[in-house]
């Protein structure tokens, strides 16, 4: 069984579906779903938090992890 998708708008009704040759003569099952549209594009969360940034803080990020592991396991 060949399967061809293809998304179109319907105008006045109808949609114009070119199929090939080799179908020609051959019983086809058309079926027809109706396609959601786009969703709605999401704004970026990027910056949303900056409010709560701590700027005294930022230079410390890049050895984060170590530090609290040393603050945790540094002593065993």
């Amino acid at each position: 069984m060949e399967v061809i998708r293809t998304v179109q708008t319907v105008k006045n009704g109808q949609v114009l579906l070119d199929l090939p040759p080799e179908l020609s003569g051959q019983q086809v099952e058309i079926v027809v779903f109706t396609k959601k549209p786009n969703p709605v594009p999401r704004k970026s969360l990027k910056g949303v938090l900056q409010s709560y940034a701590k700027p005294d803080l930022i230079s410390l990020e890049s050895t984060a992890w170590e530090n609290a592991a040393g603050e945790k396991y540094g002593d065993r």
